[in-house]
């Protein structure tokens, strides 16, 4: 089943930047945000302070298992390192919601951002396999936290959006339509997650020359 126009969103390391800016993001767009950190305090401030930069109350701050029970759909934005040991303690908050991994796994070395294999395939497919009643799709993965986090800069791009259940990428397509000026592309199956997450390190390695917040943008679709 599809989910509702304006569903309420959680967040499972929602106090990092990515989660921060998205959140933030949808919240402005309209949609109850929660924020889930393994400390409820934390997540407590950091909704405080979207709530604070908007002027309003969507946002609320839980504890990760609180998030995910009281989310229609939960965004996984953990650092790689920290997937596996906390989606084991999420399997049944989580259950058969929607989970968008935005997850990409990363490896710094003399500052320099390198894709690192997983033995998964992807870090979107083991999240897959380690909750199979999960609707798992993979997103968001190339949108800077910082224009994120800059709400009078207005985002423009393409969000390549993964996954193996119709209806799930349909909805997480549509919660890309949410936000102004981003356009959702289907990009396939989970089996191409992989390249998603590998390319953010493509994506930071050139920021990182050029001194930009560059994303993605696709010419040739139709929007």
């Amino acid at each position: 089943m599809l989910i509702a126009p304006s569903p309420t969103l959680g967040f499972i390391g929602g106090t990092g930047p990515e989660g921060q800016g998205l959140a933030l993001r949808f919240a402005q767009a309209g949609h109850p945000v929660i924020i889930g950190s393994r400390s409820s305090e934390r997540a407590q401030s950091t909704a405080g302070a979207i709530n604070q930069k908007l002027g309003g109350n969507l946002a609320t701050g839980l504890d990760n298992a609180g998030a995910a029970e009281a989310a229609s759909v939960v965004f996984l934005v953990v650092p790689y390192e920290g997937q596996r040991d906390t989606l084991a303690a999420l399997e049944s908050a989580i259950g058969d919601r929607i989970l968008v991994s935005a997850v990409a796994p990363l490896s710094f070395e003399g500052g320099r951002p390198k894709a690192v294999l997983v033995p998964g395939g992807s870090a979107a497919l083991e999240a897959q396999a380690q909750l199979p009643r999960a609707r798992v799709t993979a997103a968001f993965h190339h949108l800077s936290a910082r224009h994120l986090a800059a709400i009078d800069h207005p985002l423009e791009g393409d969000v390549l959006v993964c996954g193996d259940d119709a209806e799930a990428k349909q909805s997480t397509m549509a919660l890309v339509s949410a936000v102004a000026a981003l356009r959702p592309v289907d990009a396939g199956g989970l089996e191409y997650a992989w390249q998603l997450e590998a390319f953010t390190a493509l994506i930071l390695g050139i920021n990182r020359r050029y001194k930009v917040n560059a994303g993605v943008r696709l010419v040739g679709l139709k929007s």
